[in-house]
């Protein structure tokens, strides 16, 4: 079996959910069944976001130490509970000797053996993610559904970045109230299923909220993480 790295901290609440998302596809019997998992949290990672944007630090050397941190504690395969941190995955694989496992490459492959009658998405993400164009580039077969610059700004970015925002510690209906809007429009702009495209985002929205599929990429990205690990 290979042991799994958790490059995390971006931030270190949806850090620890997929702490908790891993454990959750790997079943076991006893302590001693579970795979081996080193998380490494390290939140002075420079905002992905405000990189893209313009605005910020570059975070790949944050990341790349990262990185190094967990080969030398052993990790084998690493991924990426950041949507975001994804941008620049390239960059950090060229200079890493770690394997990554990719969460867009895992939602592709889930679209495709479990989503086979959805071809739109509408996509709840970070500006950096949007202008980044991360699904476009990922996911060229479906047509991708963003909210309009207004809701971007007001409903997105305020239920993710806002003072009573996920990054700030609230879960609750705040941030939910938003997220639901803003998904209402995209379903009725034509999405066929929703994509909680930034970490924070499933904190707050539930697929109960909606009437489309939630699609979470930090579950397919888990699940091919421990399938990845098990072949030993």
């Amino acid at each position: 079996m290979k042991t799994i790295g958790i490059l995390g901290g971006m931030g270190p609440e949806a850090t620890l959910e997929f702490f908790k998302t891993l454990l959750s596809y790997d079943p076991a019997e006893r302590d001693q069944d579970h795979l081996h998992i080193i998380v490494e949290c390290d939140p002075a990672i420079p905002d992905r976001t405000a990189h893209i944007l313009g605005k910020g630090a570059d975070p790949v050397p944050a990341m790349l130490a990262s990185a190094e941190r967990l080969r030398v504690a052993g990790a084998d395969i690493v991924g990426i509970p950041c949507m975001t941190a994804h941008h620049f995955l390239p960059r950090v694989k060229e200079n890493s000797k770690l394997h990554f496992v990719s969460a867009l490459e895992a939602m592709e492959q889930a679209l495709r053996d479990t989503y086979t009658k959805v071809n739109s998405l509408g996509i709840l993400a970070t500006a950096g993610t949007k202008a980044a164009k991360l699904y476009e580039s990922a996911l060229p077969r479906y047509a991708i559904l963003w909210p309009n610059e207004e809701e971007q700004k007001s409903l997105v970015m305020e239920a993710i970045y806002g003072k009573e925002g996920i990054k700030a510690g609230n879960r609750g209906e705040i941030p939910k109230a938003l997220l639901k809007r803003a998904a209402r429009s995209l379903i009725d702009g034509g999405a066929q299923a929703i994509v909680a495209g930034c970490t924070e985002v499933p904190l707050a929205l539930l697929q109960r909220d909606i009437d489309v599929p939630l699609l979470d990429p930090m579950h397919m990205l888990a699940a091919a993480l421990v399938r990845e690990a098990r072949k030993g």
